[in-house]
Formats: structure tokens, C-alpha cells, sequence
């Protein structure tokens, strides 16, 4: 049932969630709330989907790469040779424009939009060490290397695509405001040019090279969909046997072991690391010694 707009609603959305709020540092991650709340609950259930906070996101990426990543700006800023420090600074910098992400499970984007802003803020602190000399670039340089192209997900549904793509642009434009606060330089970000490259389709039937070579990834990430052995529905149960084709008894896995499979047989061979979100279904009973083992 659509509800009857009326001067009260109308009041509310166009006084106090509009004139009167400022939405310029409103979290992009936010719209993973508002997404996840226009679903019903039998939609979430069957499909897995559960929203991941900011705290629990980096609960993963934080022991996965953020930490050492912290660590190292931090042994950096200690130089006390103004020289060495600044070539350090931007090979770190380097580094961070170098650094690929894919999460095979995005939902509507929040582990690849948290992480953006947490790369971003580290540039920042960059930047901020090197203002000095940023400020002899002018209007003619973009001394910003981080970008959203870094950052890959795959997502089943169309509109969390949407939403996805819609708060990874939001981060970009607000880390692009704290970066013209630093260098005192006004940057033109408009029109958007960066391509959020999230992918929709099914991360199990899909070959994740298509989406992002192995060779040119770091990190995998996500929170991918659990649903219980005896909860799946057909394609579920499909999708199950066709990644795990050849295996015994995965009739008692949860849909979770599939990105498992995918991502230990995506990374053979690589430096690839990989922290996923998962119930304790996985890690109890028989799933360890019908996952972990041959895994």
C-alpha cells in the first residue's frame, strides 16, 4: 500500500530530511541499511542475505590487510630524514593505488565502499605529510591515486547492483572533498568517470576471472549468503553440486562452502588472501571434515 502523502510526510521529506539535514558526510554504507529494509523477510532468508556493520566489516578487513597497512604509514611517519620519509610516502601511496579487492558476494556494496574510504583515509594521511609539495602541483594535477576501479564485486541481485555502484560514487565524492581540504586545491571530479565494476550474476556459475584476473587481485572479502543444508532451495542445491562436483556427502554443507570452493580454487597459485564472513555451521559438526578436510 502506497501511503497518502500528506503535509505532515511531505514536511518531513522535504524540511527535515532535506533543507534542514546536511547529507554531505551522510556513510555510503548506510544504503546497505535501507536496501536490506526494503526486502521482506522471507526474501532475506531465502536468499541469505544479512547485513554486515561497519564494526563487523572490519572485524575482517582489519587482521586481513588494514592493520599492516597502519602499521606501515605509522613506521613511515617515524623517518626522522625529511627525504627518505617523502620518497617512502609515495611509494606507500603506490602501493595503495596498487592494491586490488574483490568481494564475490557484495550485496549492495558495503565491504568494497568501507574498505575504498579506509584506503582513501590512509592517502589522505599521505597527502597530508606531502601538502608541502602538493601545493606546487596547482590546478593541473590530480595527486589522488586511489580509485574505486580498484574494487570488484560480483551480486546477484540487479538493484543491490545499483545501490552498490550509487555508494561507491558517494565515497569517491566525499573522500575527494577531505582530499581538497588537505591541498587547499579545488579538484574537478564531474562527470564520474570511475566505473564502480560490480557484476551482476551468479557468483557460483560465474568464472570470477571474467570479473577480475587472479594474477591482478590481493584480496577477496565478503559476506556471502548462508542458508542451511535443509533450507536451499532447487538452484540453491544445484549451485551446490555444481561447485562442489566430485566431492562426497556435500548434501550436509551449508550454501556458504560454495564461495569457500571458489575462492581456494580462484587463488591456487597465487599471493591471494581471503577472509569471509560465515555462520559457525561451517566450522562445527560434520562440515569439518566434509569441507575443511579435502579443502
Amino acid at each position: 500500500v502506497i501511503p497518502r502523502l500528506d503535509e505532515h510526510i511531505v514536511d518531513l521529506i522535504l524540511q527535515r530530511a532535506s533543507a534542514d539535514f546536511d547529507w554531505s558526510e551522510i556513510s555510503p554504507t548506510i544504503f546497505g541499511a535501507v536496501f536490506e529494509s526494503t526486502l521482506n523477510p522471507e526474501t532475506r532468508r531465502s536468499g541469505g542475505m544479512h547485513y554486515t556493520s561497519i564494526e563487523n566489516i572490519h572485524k575482517v578487513i582489519d587482521p586481513l590487510f588494514l592493520d599492516d597497512l597502519r602499521a606501515e604509514l605509522a613506521e613511515i611517519q617515524e623517518i626522522t630524514v625529511t627525504k627518505t620519509r617523502k620518497q617512502k610516502l609515495r611509494v606507500f601511496q603506490d602501493k595503495l593505488a596498487q592494491l586490488t579487492f574483490l568481494d564475490p558476494a557484495c550485496g549492495s556494496g558495503n565491504f568494497l565502499t568501507e574498505t575504498y574510504l579506509s584506503l582513501r583515509r590512509l592517502e589522505n594521511e599521505v597527502l597530508r605529510s606531502l601538502s608541502d609539495q602538493i601545493s606546487l602541483f596547482g590546478d593541473s594535477k590530480n595527486p589522488i591515486k586511489v580509485s574505486i576501479n580498484q574494487f570488484y564485486g560480483i551480486e546477484i541481485n540487479d538493484f543491490a547492483v545499483t545501490v552498490a555502484k550509487a555508494a561507491l560514487w558517494i565515497a569517491e565524492s566525499q573522500m575527494m572533498k577531505e582530499t581538497m581540504d588537505i591541498i587547499h586545491n579545488d579538484l574537478d571530479y564531474l562527470p564520474l568517470e570511475t566505473q564502480g565494476n560490480i557484476v551482476e550474476g551468479n557468483a557460483l556459475r560465474l568464472n570470477w576471472e571474467t570479473v577480475v584476473p587472479k594474477h591482478k587481485l590481493d584480496y577477496i572479502m565478503g559476506n556471502p549468503p548462508f542458508v542451511g543444508a535443509r533450507l536451499m532451495n532447487a538452484e540453491q542445491k544445484n549451485d551446490v553440486k555444481k561447485t562442489f562436483a566430485g566431492w562426497k556427502n556435500i548434501g550436509n554443507l551449508d550454501y556458504v562452502s560454495c564461495w569457500y570452493k571458489k575462492a581456494a580454487d580462484y587463488m591456487h597459485g597465487t599471493k591471494i588472501r581471503t577472509a569471509l564472513v560465515s555462520t559457525n555451521s561451517i566450522t562445527q559438526g560434520e562440515s569439518v571434515s566434509l569441507l575443511w578436510k579435502p579443502l
